[in-house]
C-alpha cells in the first residue's frame, strides 16, 4: 500500500498511511486521509523526491509532468 496519493492536478498530496503522518511535525501532525497542498507541481515533486529517498511510496506520480521533476 502506498504512503501517499498525489492528486490529478499534481499539487495535492493525501496521507494514506500512519507512517506517512509521522513525517510531519508533532504539533501539526495530520491524520490518515488528510491532504496537504503545494503551490506548484515542482514543489510536490521535491516533497516526493525527499520522501522516496526516505523509503516512502507515492501513488499517482504520473500526474507530475516529467519536465517538472527535480
Amino acid at each position: 500500500m502506498p504512503d501517499y496519493r498525489i492528486g490529478p492536478d499534481g499539487t495535492i498530496v493525501t496521507f494514506l498511511s500512519e507512517r506517512a503522518t509521522h513525517r510531519a511535525s508533532r504539533a501539526n501532525r495530520p491524520k490518515v486521509g488528510h491532504s496537504v497542498a503545494f503551490k506548484t507541481r515542482r514543489d510536490t515533486a521535491e516533497y516526493m523526491h525527499v520522501g522516496e529517498a526516505e523509503g516512502f511510496t507515492f501513488e499517482g506520480k504520473e500526474f507530475l509532468a516529467p519536465d517538472e521533476k527535480p
